[in-house]
């Protein structure tokens, strides 16, 4: 029996053995820690780790640790053992969510192919996005933003849309497209992430941001006071 094959009989047991770290999820041989690669002062994201399925259709930039005593920081690459499932984006370090299921994504040491340690992901569907606005440090605030708000000129703020599967907010970042049918009101920046932009407020005035993601439509209507 191959490694991969013993990975697959193995893993759901494993993994529910596996606990968080301080700084992650710990790998179910415990000898790694992983979270998302988070906006630096976010340590919510970084404490929690991999805490919720990946969403089917978005990227998760990964920031993998290995934490075996007595062991160097080597190079790693990510395999993805279902291929179906998720796949793996080397040149971006991030998991691609494919399709509902499961897989072991295992760590293996690029200069003699040992494997240091692996996790187990599930990929959902999202079954609608939220929108919410960011915080200073990069993580969402605890409520999402309701249909319409007020500003004022001069308001300058981030936001980002979360795919959601029930109650719970999936990982990963959906690629979406923005628009704003008032372009006096306020302007959308690109941050470098397809899930979020910044709004910075211009002048009095309504306007409608659109979003569309993962096969969803999401309106914020937008009112600046004099």
């Amino acid at each position: 029996m191959t490694i991969r094959s013993l990975l697959l009989v193995t893993a759901a047991a494993l993994a529910a053995c596996s606990s968080d770290a301080p700084d992650g999820t710990t790998g179910a041989m415990q000898q790694s820690s992983t979270h998302p690669d988070c906006a630096p002062n976010d340590t919510a994201c970084q404490n929690d780790g991999l805490d919720a399925p990946l969403a089917a259709g978005a990227r998760l930039p990964l920031d993998v640790r290995i934490t075996a005593r007595g062991v160097a920081a080597p190079k790693i690459r990510l395999e993805s053992v279902r291929d179906d499932v998720l796949s793996v984006d080397m040149d971006h370090g991030a998991l691609v969510g494919l399709a509902k299921g499961w897989s072991s994504v295992v760590f293996v040491r690029e200069d003699d192919g040992l494997v240091m340690d692996f996790i187990t992901m599930t990929v959902e569907k999202a079954e609608r996005i939220e929108l919410y606005r960011l915080t200073k440090d990069g993580g969402a605030e605890a409520a999402p933003l309701p249909d319409s708000i007020q500003l004022a000129p001069g308001d300058d703020f981030e936001i980002a849309v979360k795919p959601f599967v029930g109650a719970t907010r999936l990982l990963g970042d959906l690629e979406a497209s923005w628009s704003l049918d008032q372009a006096d009101v306020a302007t959308l920046l690109d941050t470098g992430r397809p899930a979020s932009r910044r709004v910075r407020v211009k002048s009095a005035g309504k306007g409608t941001i659109t979003i569309d993601a993962g096969g969803f439509t999401k309106t914020l209507s937008v009112e600046v006071l004099p």
